[in-house]
């Protein structure tokens, strides 16, 4: 548990490490879930967490849809 305020509590996401996901995320607009090795790649990459990585993708997908009621196939 991180205490509100510690330093050492992962910051949000900065711009640099969305454009990191949004680069992967163009690249595989037919199937956007990654493996779990791509998410550990990718977490590296960002600094970011596995569990805040999951959920950029959970919620860029569900951004994808409404915009351009994109469907792709199930996992």
């Amino acid at each position: 548990q991180f205490q509100y305020g510690d330093p050492g509590r992962p910051k949000n996401a900065t711009r640099e490490s969305t454009s990191t996901l949004k680069a992967w995320l163009n690249e595989h607009r037919k199937n956007p879930y990654p493996t779990k090795g791509e998410k550990i790649m990718l977490a590296i990459i960002t600094k970011m967490t596995l569990t805040q990585v999951s959920t950029w993708f959970a919620n860029a997908r569900r951004r994808l849809k409404k915009e351009n009621k994109v469907t792709w196939g199930s996992r």
